[in-house]
């Protein structure tokens, strides 16, 4: 496996592949080019001889056949079928002991009779009628090329017989006064070694070209996965050029292996981009925060001023006509301006926290019932998908019902016509999670990333710190507060919180 890995080290993908494949076809190419230019030429060489020395012996029948012909006709007229097979007896039957394995036989056509002398191979000696059944086999297998020979007046070497009992045969017609009369043929059994072995050299090519197609094949398959893993992969990363959490499809294989990378990759810096952000929230709320403390110190003391001045004014001027009304309006506003420096002093000082166990299922449900009519009033319906197994939290109460106020308020304002106000809880991996999802007008992506700004509101009234504070609420119980929003499909605001918060160990943040 080592030395494995040093071969194909600094290879790349598409090269493995093609050595791997070019490896596989070799194999069979060299089996096939020795079966062509070795054992085929082993073939002609072995039946070349047989040829010559069947030839040979034919010439040599054929010459004294027609020789003693000649002399026993001495000008008679046609030579009768008798006559050629009893010289045929006459020529054949003195050689036959010396070409042991070797048939000879004669043809007759104008009465398709014909005579065999000697065996193939005799294991003992035929009666009449096996005799004539064997005439009549002989026949009916070398009928063909006889006639061939016949019908072309050449000579013929064929080979005839079954796969597995091979018979080699040189025919070669007899004229005599320039007319066909006879054919005579000489055949020799094939080693039936060497005839097994010629089958099954015509398998093994079949065989070969067989792996060579699906060799082909393959490599067509390997090829067309290969462009259509690396098309999948192109367009997935020009995806997440536009968009990093796009992210990369599941596939198999060193593609998948790369795709899971990329996607590890993609991940990590959404989360590097989401810390980074994170940290300049902070930063931002923080320089913010002393601002907010500072003018909320300064306007504090005039407004005081102004509250205490109104009091001595109902006291002293309480006989002037009209200055109840005066009073009431500057009340109304001192009020006013006294919530939203309180807001901003939330906002901006680092308050203590006050925490107990508490459910987070109670606080929503006691939530609600302060802002039914409120939801009633803006035609809200609330459904509820509380998971009643959710752990018991250490939190600051006080501070989780601002944030689910806070989250009610704005959906109920996003449903200017009314809508429905879904909020769930769940549970998983010691985090409890809460989902506020309302059908309203949404939020545009462009908006999406500012909403927890401080001071940033698209409502006409409103000091834009409500998002703020909820995210530094959340943030300080070591919780995350996200959304999801499409425009004129609604939102969901996800807070997720810690069983046991962090601040649990801080004694500075705790006032218990």
């Amino acid at each position: 496996m080592r030395n494995r890995k040093l071969f194909f080290k600094g290879y790349s993908l598409t090269n493995q592949i093609v050595l791997i494949i070019a490896a596989i076809i070799l194999v069979p190419l060299v089996a096939l080019m020795y079966d062509i230019f070795y054992a085929s030429r082993t073939d002609e060489v072995v039946f070349l001889d047989k040829e010559q020395r069947l030839e040979a012996l034919v010439q040599s029948v054929n010459k004294e056949f027609s020789k003693n012909l000649d002399s026993q006709l001495d000008g008679l007229g046609d030579v009768s079928s008798t006559m050629l097979h009893n010289v045929f007896t006459q020529v054949v039957e003195p050689q036959v002991p010396a070409n042991s394995g070797i048939r000879f036989g004669l043809y007759v056509p104008s009465t398709e009779k014909i005579t065999v002398l000697g065996f193939l191979h005799n294991y003992r000696n035929l009666s009449q009628e096996e005799e004539a059944q064997r005439e009549k086999d002989i026949f009916d297998t070398t009928k063909s090329g006889l006639i061939a020979a016949q019908m072309s007046n050449e000579p013929l070497f064929r080979i005839s017989g079954s796969w597995n009992d091979q018979i080699v045969e040189y025919i070669s017609p007899v004229v005599l006064k320039g007319k066909v009369v006879a054919v005579i043929w000489v055949g020799e059994r094939l080693n039936p070694f060497f005839s097994e072995s010629t089958y099954f050299r015509k398998l093994l090519r079949y065989f070969i070209l067989g792996v060579l197609a699906l060799v082909m094949i393959g490599t067509l398959l390997i090829f067309r996965n290969l462009t259509t893993g690396v098309d999948r992969l192109k367009q997935g990363l020009h995806s997440m050029e536009k968009d990093i959490h796009h992210l990369l499809p599941e596939m198999t294989g060193e593609l998948g292996q790369i795709a899971q990378a990329v996607n590890r990759m993609a991940v990590s810096l959404s989360e590097k981009e989401r810390l980074e952000d994170q940290l300049r929230q902070s930063e931002h709320l923080i320089a913010l925060g002393r601002l907010a403390t500072g003018v909320a110190h300064e306007l504090r003391n005039p407004i005081g001023i102004i509250k205490t001045l109104v009091e001595l004014m109902k006291q002293e001027y309480s006989q002037v006509s009209g200055i109840e009304e005066f009073t009431k309006a500057i009340d109304e506003q001192v009020d006013r301006q006294d919530r939203e420096i309180k807001e901003l002093l939330d906002f901006g000082r680092p308050t203590k926290v006050s925490i107990k166990e508490c459910s987070v299922n109670d606080l929503i449900k006691g939530v609600l019932s302060f802002l039914a009519a409120m939801l009633r009033k803006h035609n809200v319906k609330v459904a509820l998908q509380l998971d009643n197994n959710i752990s018991k939290i250490s939190a600051d109460t006080e501070k989780l019902k601002k944030v689910f106020v806070n989250m009610i308020v704005n959906a109920a304002e996003a449903m200017p016509d009314g809508g429905k106000l879904e909020i769930a809880t769940k549970e998983t991996n010691d985090m409890v999670i809460i989902t506020f999802s309302d059908n309203g007008e949404g939020i545009q992506a462009e908006e999406k990333s500012r909403i927890f700004d401080p001071f940033y509101t698209t409502k006409k009234t409103g000091t834009g710190l409500g998002l703020s504070i909820s995210y530094q609420s959340i943030k300080l119980h070591g919780g995350a507060i996200d959304v999801a929003s499409e425009p004129d499909k609604g939102s969901t605001f996800i807070i997720t919180l810690p069983v046991t918060p962090p601040f649990s160990e801080r004694g500075d943040l705790l006032d218990i």
